[in-house]
This record gives C-alpha cells, structure tokens and sequence, in this order.
C-alpha cells in the first residue's frame, strides 16, 4: 500500500467583512443533498459527527457558483493548476498542490478550473 506525505507550506485566512450589505447565498451541504454542478464530481472520503472530507474533480472549464457552507471548510489542492478560488473579495489564480486554503463558515466562495486539464482538491469541513 502506498502512503501519501502531506506538507502544508501555506495557509490563507479570509474574512468577510461586516455589515454586508448583500446576503450570502444559501449554505450547501459539502455531500449528500448538494445541486450538481456540470464538471464537477464529488466523492465523499470520510463523514462523521467532527469533520466531512471530500475529494472534488473538476473538469476543464467547470465551475462551482459562489457558495457559503455552515461550517468552516479548508481546500487542499491534489495538483498544481491555473484555477480562480474566490474567497469573499479575495483570488487566487495559480495554485499548488498542498497549498491550504481557509474559508471560515458562511463566506461566500468558489472554485473555477480555467485550466485546460483536469483539477482535484479535497475538502474538509470541520463541524
């Protein structure tokens, strides 16, 4: 069996700002019960009472619409890629594989792949 190392060299933290003006859009469950999105396939890795993790794929081109979660969720990309991940009024357009990035419940994000290959990440939601 092979074993994976995992190095975290970076970690992000946004913050929405308060006293928006604007609503966030609905929060999404990070599993079961979420809308399909076109391109972008997801597979539950673990789900308990603490944390649910995900591994999400991405086709060329696909794009999750903004979001909000009711849990604090952390993105780990699988491989390095040219992707926009929008978190409130921050981008990030290049990103690496094991690049951690932060997203405290109920800011708005999402995930696009502008690259002409396949992306993966995983997720974690910490309940």
């Amino acid at each position: 069996m092979r074993k994976t190392a995992w190095a975290f060299a970076l970690i992000l933290v946004f913050f929405q700002a308060a006293g928006s003006s604007q609503a966030p859009p609905p929060s999404l469950p990070l599993g079961q019960g979420r809308p399909e999105t076109p391109g972008v396939t997801r597979t539950t890795l673990k789900d308990d009472a603490k944390s649910t993790v995900i591994r999400v794929h991405f086709k060329p081109g696909a794009a999750e619409p903004p979001h909000t979660h009711p849990y604090d969720i952390i993105i780990v990309p699988v491989v390095s890629a040219n992707v926009t991940v929008t978190i409130g009024d921050r981008k990030v357009t290049s990103i690496k594989s094991g690049d951690v990035q932060f997203v405290s419940r109920d800011v708005v994000h999402s995930v696009a792949n502008t690259s002409g290959a396949d992306f993966e990440l995983v997720s974690v939601a910490l309940k």
